[in-house]
């Protein structure tokens, strides 16, 4: 019995991560062809996939409750979900490697970052934007 509690809770948790992931990669590539939609087009999707990430919040919520490593979990997913809604990120990817947990991949976004600042291929107010994000995450993440 307590396996199989402990087997939900694994699946629970992926499926959260999964979800998440799913929803700020809409996110992040809804950003990057935003020159494909027409301004309507484009608001109608965002605001579906933030109308998403705020249901997602909501089961997040409901979730929460007994297994304090699954409440853990879940609190850095919801954590994620409402920096989304808040737009306290402005670039999805960052966000979506904060919510995954990936230190690494973010200390790399922010060598890349930088790279194309020098190189010329990323505007200076972008590339500082993005690193102060991916900072941010990093402090967050203690990493």
């Amino acid at each position: 019995s307590r396996r199989s509690a402990r087997a939900m809770a694994d699946a629970l948790r992926a499926n959260a991560r999964d979800q998440i992931a799913r929803l700020l990669t809409q996110l992040a590539d809804l950003e990057d062809a935003r020159e494909e939609f027409d301004d309507d087009e484009y608001e109608e999707t965002k605001a579906e996939t933030l109308a998403q990430l705020d249901s997602f919040k909501t089961s997040l919520a409901r979730m929460t409750t007994g297994d304090v490593t699954l409440t853990n979990e879940l609190e850095t997913i919801k954590s994620a979900t409402l920096a989304a809604i808040s737009a306290a990120f402005k670039t999805p990817e960052i966000l979506k490697l904060f919510a995954l947990k990936q230190p690494e991949a973010l200390r790399e976004r922010l060598r890349a970052c930088e790279r194309d600042v020098l190189l010329g291929k990323m505007s200076d107010a972008k590339g500082k934007i993005e690193r102060v994000e991916i900072l941010t995450a990093l402090k967050k993440l203690q990493a």
